[in-house]
């Protein structure tokens, strides 16, 4: 199991194929296991870099704070790791706050940016459902209650329409050996609650893609066109159709969005890194 030393933490990753680095930045409780569908098509061309966050999968959990801002360092200290000087950058909910962060401290690393499934902050909606998962996970009591309680955000009426592949997921999930600490989930919880881009967005230079879900009730479509609308010369791609976890229920129509992308900003690679001092944007 490949691990490497950043910081204060041992990170859990996974690379896969040849090409141009494609680092993968997963979301608020989630594992690099939620990325299955997309590495299967994307290390056919890429170098494709998966791993667990600061407090979930296989990644050490410190019981210190968190931020936003941390673990964007986390990400630029693994690439150091795994000699990446610069990679295209994909992140999906809270990992689309942490690609961002990335993108404003390490400019020089981020060859391409891809936004999914997020914004620049989460709003009054979205903070009152953080604080029902946290309360349901400090229980303790009952994973699959909270596993079944977050479905209906992530998927569309299509999915639980499949009884068998809804059970199949739970099952999947229920049965993962290292599920998250209470507190870790917190900690990653309190750092998206404090993260807000907005005022930042324009010092952003890596070429970028926003997609979001017509049916995301997480991130609804005008928060990532706010979020596109504040990156200088950003695409938006609203999916027809998709919820918060379109990765899973459209992986082929996300995935064709994605490297359709990444075709067209091949080779556009960042080598030079700015100084420490000026690589860095305040949190």
């Amino acid at each position: 199991m490949p691990k490497v030393r950043v910081g204060d933490i041992e990170i859990y990753y996974e690379s896969k194929g040849e090409g141009e680095p494609l680092l993968l930045i997963m979301g608020l409780g989630s594992d690099l296991t939620g990325w299955m569908l997309q590495v299967l098509e994307f290390y056919k061309s890429h170098r494709v870099v998966s791993f667990d966050n600061r407090g979930a999968g296989r990644t050490d959990a410190p019981g210190t704070p968190y931020s936003i801002g941390m673990m964007a360092d986390d990400s630029a200290g693994l690439m150091d790791a795994l000699d990446i000087g610069s990679a295209h950058v994909l992140g999906i909910s809270m990992g689309g706050f942490i690609a961002q962060e990335l993108a404003l401290r390490h400019p020089g690393r981020v060859r391409s940016l891809i936004l999914a499934a997020t914004g620049s902050r989460i709003d009054a909606r979205g903070a009152y459902q953080l604080d029902v998962w946290r309360r349901l996970i400090d229980t303790g009591d009952d994973r699959e209650l909270y596993i079944r309680e977050t479905l209906p955000w992530l998927f569309t009426e299509g999915m639980f329409g499949n009884h068998r592949a809804v059970e199949s997921m739970i099952k999947m999930r229920l049965s993962y050996p290292y599920p998250q600490p209470a507190y870790a989930y917190a900690r990653q919880a309190d750092a998206c609650l404090a993260f807000d881009s907005r005022e930042r967005l324009a010092s952003i230079t890596a070429p970028t893609l926003v997609v979001a879900g017509e049916r995301d009730c997480l991130f609804p479509p005008g928060r990532s066109g706010e979020l596109a609308a504040g990156i200088r010369n950003a695409e938006l791609v609203v999916l027809e159709g998709g919820a918060h976890g379109f990765p899973i229920e459209f992986p082929d129509l996300f995935n064709r969005t994605v490297l359709s992308f990444l075709e067209r900003h091949a080779g556009d690679e960042r080598r030079l890194r700015p100084p420490e001092g000026v690589n860095r944007t305040g949190e």
